[in-house]
């Protein structure tokens, strides 16, 4: 079967096994773990045209409420979660509005934005483990999470559910200075300020830098944003486009880097940088899987010859 993704990619797939009841898990036992392939939305993630693994996907997508945290599907969109939350005064996730994907898919690379991410949310993910072929829930401080990064990353866990813990009163974080510009520029007064009002601005403010992938096929940030040590390089460098983050600790600006050394690269014409975000790599149609991963390995290699630093690719590479 193919298997779509926001990238456009032609991914054709050997295998696939939908997760809709918590008995199809029992269909695992019959697949090798090394042959299984978890894949959410497929919104952040470059796919070669075929998969020889089994495709597992969860689509369980109830909400629950309990007492102390919201249980959440794994195969529930991202958006119908942040609409639920809105209309039902769960305060916090107004920063990670328009992120495409599945709530299973959150924790993994603990998605974040505008200065807020998931895992300060987070209760406890409830998943199934193919090491030990059995169910358990992980609690928020077992999940490892750190920037774009987590323990399910280890690909030994199948995320069934996500646990959430909300606040009951609403304290915007405005902190992020481009979410703060633009609040200014539309004469919005964080006094004032809703939060549907806020998942408003997050979602034009998006837009207005992001492209749609249904229009525009793309996976979102190409890079993470480099972590550097702040003594290694001059106060001077990058400047306007770095941010101290304490204990000697400086993330620079991925797509300052790339606007540097774009006029050395050599683009195929069925891929492009994004015009309003270098961090953004386009599928003009017909893209190929070796067009983007030799494209994303020339960026590397020329942005660490050049200065010395190592970026990381954000989506997932899977090239079987």
């Amino acid at each position: 079967m193919f298997i779509s993704n926001s990238f456009g990619l032609t991914v054709k797939a050997k295998n696939f096994l939908s997760i809709d009841t918590p008995k199809d898990l029992s269909k695992l036992d019959t697949i090798k773990d090394n042959s299984i392939l978890i894949l959410g939305a497929c919104t952040n993630v470059i796919l070669n045209k075929d998969l020889t693994k089994t495709i597992v996907q969860v689509n369980f997508k109830d909400i629950k409420i309990y007492e102390d945290y919201l249980s959440v599907g794994g195969g529930l969109n991202w958006a119908d979660l942040i609409e639920y939350c809105l209309n039902n005064s769960l305060y916090g996730l107004e920063n990670l509005t328009h992120i495409p994907g599945s709530v299973g898919a959150a924790p993994v690379q603990n998605i974040g934005a505008y200065g807020v991410e998931v895992s300060s949310f987070i209760h406890s993910v409830e998943c199934f483990n193919l090491l030990s072929q059995q169910q358990e829930t992980i609690e928020r401080d077992q999940c490892r999470f750190e920037y774009r990064n987590s323990i399910f990353k280890s690909k030994n866990y199948i995320i069934l559910k996500v646990n959430f813990i909300f606040s009951k009163t609403f304290e915007p974080d405005l902190s992020y200075p481009a979410l703060a510009n633009y609040l200014k520029h539309n004469s919005i007064d964080a006094k004032s300020l809703t939060p549907k009002l806020l998942s408003e601005s997050i979602k034009n403010l998006r837009n207005s830098r992001l492209p749609d992938p249904n229009l525009e096929p793309n996976v979102g940030s190409i890079f993470k944003n480099p972590l550097v040590k702040t003594n290694d390089f001059d106060r001077n460098f990058l400047i306007g486009h770095r941010w101290e983050q304490g204990n000697g600790v400086t993330k620079l600006s991925a797509a300052r880097l790339i606007e540097l050394i774009k006029p050395e690269l050599s683009i195929p014409e069925t891929l492009r940088i994004y015009e309003h975000h270098s961090l953004v790599l386009i599928n003009n149609g017909e893209a190929t899987f070796n067009d983007v991963k030799n494209l994303l390995d020339q960026i590397g290699v020329k942005i660490f010859n050049k200065f010395n630093i190592e970026l990381e690719i954000e989506p997932e590479i899977i090239s079987s």
